[in-house]
């Protein structure tokens, strides 16, 4: 764990950067290192995309301080992606096009009148931005530039942060990504005010460390990350560039690289990306994998095979696409690359990864894959829940399927931020009855769930994976729903079981629904169990044919005796504030709870194997009784540890 906590004071030397540049991630030798490396085949591809990305942002006119709803961010990243892909460029080849350019760049937003701390993500990208600029072209500026560029700096980088009890500063102990994402920019710009007002500096480099921890907490115990994988590289991204800019400067990090969940993070990264190479988009993300620069800096910094066989698979599909524009900023901090590029090519190309995965924590998910060699392999992917968690979805017990090289369960992700805030939602409000639980996308109907009397489920409560264990031909996942559903069921657990990576069985167990209401008699709970899919779906009462891409899978319901199976299409929005899904319908299976219990148990089969599910099929048979699932505890047999962390609140609502 780190060394340094809340109580803790660390020790700043600010002169251990006194009149010296470059400071600011690298130091005078760093881009020498660079101009002189050989690099491999893939490096060598990286560079020559360095170098059409700065030629081709040349012609772009500089950012304005023009607001995308309530957002400046668009610009900050814009002007982080050319300050520092057009200064690294200068820096190792010395092509003055590239530093009046960026000189440019620095003058615009150094001329703005703020940069929003309304909403200081901005102001975090910016300010690491005009630091970045003013420090490594700090020989080339006047003595003017630098004065106006540091001024910008501390007035509208540092000095809104110093006030933590505004509104707009809630970030600087909270536990998601604004934290290092913040933080990395007041950071980079006390290192350079620090001749001019070195109490400043210091002060706000001490609260930077002292909170650091708290976005340490994300990845505990197992390094999955609450907020989804997309969300792990922004908050990790940061959380990097934080530990290097301490390092660099001080020769440091505080111990705040010790973490052990931190460190695993990458694997979960690693873990995210399914065979057909896209997220497991669960939260606030979407399909399409990105290249996560900060798995160099794992692969160098901690020898981590995971975060090298990754870093290397992402480059290669990032400079495989062709989809890159000059405006696009989610590439913004590729050139940091070169800075972090393991020099040990040979590490971990062989790395072994685990076929199955449990990770823990405040939204608690678990991967079942067959192999990491085909793309064509059977992958599982599935969730607990805690819609308190920051970009949280209201979708415990939720699944995606892939097999043959076919996406056939699918989540649809996020919709565009501003679409929604536009409409005036309160789409960052998580308490029960927020806006955020009537976005479609977000809420529980598109989720492949089971819904009890249409109802939802409980924002403020934890749905934990209570149960994973692997037996080689048999893998089982159970998801303790209880605490989603007060007063609608006594209890609720969701199965998974995967039988040889061919079969997947998910049975859903609901046990005392409505209760006896006296002269009302009793009545029965409808339930809805639902699986979205782009898939073309054929219906022949209690089975259901996908097919897609020139595959099949086949679906069958085996329990209970009485149901309705349709194909529901949902790809018109539900709201009017609600975007389109192209393309997707949901298999709907509707049925009843029993009239006297209130208790009903669905199982439901899929495979691309037909064979193989008919043998399921007659192995369960039609009730189900065979091997029927018990209400387990957390496994902690055969001396592994045990599965489970009690979940600590989160009580505070952030936006994004």
């Amino acid at each position: 764990m780190p060394v340094i906590g809340w109580s803790m004071v660390a020790e700043i030397d600010l002169s251990a950067v006194e009149g010296k540049h470059p400071r600011i991630l690298v130091k005078e030798d760093d881009f020498e290192k660079i101009r002189n490396r050989q690099w491999d085949p893939l490096g060598q591809r990286y560079w020559e995309f360095i170098h059409f990305s700065g030629n081709s942002m040349l012609k772009e006119e500089p950012v304005k301080r023009e607001l995308t709803g309530y957002r400046l961010l668009q610009q900050s990243r814009r002007a982080l992606k050319r300050i520092l892909t057009w200064t690294l460029l200068y820096r190792v080849e010395g092509d003055s096009t590239f530093r009046d350019r960026a000189i440019e760049e620095m003058e615009s937003i150094a001329a703005f009148t703020d940069w929003n701390p309304r909403h200081y993500l901005d102001v975090g990208e910016m300010a690491l931005a005009l630091a970045i600029g003013t420090d490594w072209l700090w020989d080339e500026l006047t003595e003017d530039q630098r004065d106006r560029y540091l001024d910008a700096l501390e007035t509208k980088g540092i000095l809104p942060s110093l006030d933590e009890d505004h509104l707009y500063n809630w970030w600087i102990y909270y536990y998601n990504n604004w934290n290092p994402v913040c933080h990395s920019g007041i950071i980079a710009a006390a290192l350079m005010i620090s001749e001019r007002n070195p109490d400043l500096a210091e002060k706000v480099i001490q609260r930077a460390i002292r909170a650091f921890p708290e976005t340490l907490t994300s990845y505990q115990p197992d390094g999955a990350y609450p907020e989804g994988p997309v969300y792990w590289d922004y908050g990790t991204l940061f959380s990097g560039i934080v530990l290097n800019l301490l390092d660099t400067a001080f020769g440091t990090k505080f111990g705040l690289d010790e973490d052990p969940a931190f460190r695993a993070s990458a694997t979960f990264r690693a873990l995210a990306i399914t065979p057909t190479g896209k997220f497991y988009n669960y939260a606030d993300c979407y399909e399409t994998d990105r290249f996560a620069i900060v798995t160099a800096w794992f692969a160098r910094e901690y020898g981590n095979a995971a975060a090298y066989r990754e870093m290397r698979r992402g480059l290669s599909s990032l400079l495989d696409r062709d989809d890159w524009v000059a405006e696009d900023a989610r590439g913004r901090l590729l050139p940091i690359l070169a800075l972090w590029y393991p020099a040990n090519m040979s590490m971990g190309s062989e790395a072994k990864l685990p076929t199955t995965w449990l990770g823990r924590g405040p939204n608690p998910v678990a991967f079942v894959r067959e192999n990491w060699e085909d793309p064509n392999a059977f992958f599982l992917g599935f969730k607990g829940n805690d819609c308190s968690v920051s970009h949280a979805h209201m979708d415990g017990g939720s699944f995606i399927l892939e097999d043959e090289g076919v996406r056939w369960a699918v989540d649809l992700g996020s919709q565009a931020y501003n679409s929604l805030e536009s409409t005036g939602l309160g789409l960052w409000d998580r308490r029960q009855y927020s806006d955020r639980w009537r976005v479609f996308r977000l809420g529980p109907e598109s989720h492949n769930i089971l819904l009890i009397d249409e109802r939802p489920r409980n924002a403020d409560t934890k749905g934990d994976i209570v149960h994973f264990e692997d037996n080689g031909d048999s893998i089982h996942g159970i998801v303790e729903l209880t605490p989603l559903v007060p007063g609608q069921a006594k209890s609720y657990q969701r199965h998974f079981k995967v039988h040889d990576f061919k079969v997947l069985e998910i049975v859903d167990e609901v046990v005392e629904t409505r209760h006896h209401t006296g002269r009302q008699g009793t009545a029965a709970s409808s339930l809805r169990w639902r699986m979205a899919t782009r898939a073309e779906i054929t219906i022949d009462g209690d089975s259901a044919t996908l097919q897609q891409d020139g595959k099949t899978l086949y679906l069958k319901v085996v329990a209970p005796e009485n149901f309705t199976l349709r194909a529901t299409p949902i790809d018109a929005p539900r709201r009017w504030w609600d975007e389109p899904n192209p393309g997707v319908s949901a298999i709907d299976l509707w049925t009843h709870t029993e009239h006297l219990t209130g208790n009903q148990t669905i199982r439901v089969l899929m495979s691309t194997d037909k064979e193989a599910l008919e043998g399921s099929e007659r192995l369960y048979g039609a009730t189900g009784s065979r091997d029927k699932p018990a209400h387990y505890n957390i496994d902690t047999s055969r001396d592994k540890p045990a599965r489970y962390v009690t979940h600590t609140s989160r009580d505070k609502p952030a936006p994004n």
